[in-house]
């Protein structure tokens, strides 16, 4: 049984994530639109779950059920970055490095998308 649980809106994929940006003679890679709306939308579910700045400080193994908005193909690997980035940046863990073990599935077609995350201390 998973210590915490709770749904998160449908990510972005990680090709929508990071965006160059010229800087002087270089290219800085920041965060794109998409992922920092990403963060925000989740941040806000979390604060409706209760689960915001959690603080969890140690090891976890998490399971994420990608529920899609579409019948569309996707690859389950180009969903999870956003997925860690965002619990990090709600202070739900202190940082992603804590996870040790991680499963993704692919679950059913819901509206709107979400993913359905299961986390277990360890």
């Amino acid at each position: 049984m998973p210590d915490y649980e709770f749904t998160l809106p449908w990510p972005p994929t990680v090709n929508h994530y990071h965006q160059p940006v010229r800087h002087g003679r270089g290219v800085r890679i920041i965060k794109g639109s998409k992922a920092r709306a990403y963060q925000a939308d989740a941040a806000k579910a979390l604060v409706a779950a209760g689960l915001d700045a959690e603080g969890i400080d140690g090891l976890v193994r998490i399971t994420i059920t990608l529920n899609p908005p579409t019948l569309a193909r996707y690859d389950v690997d180009g969903r999870p970055k956003g997925i860690l980035d965002a619990l990090t940046a709600a202070r739900f863990w202190l940082d992603d490095s804590q996870v040790q073990s991680m499963t993704v599935e692919k679950g059913e077609k819901v509206k709107g998308g979400n993913a359905l995350i299961k986390v277990y201390l360890l």
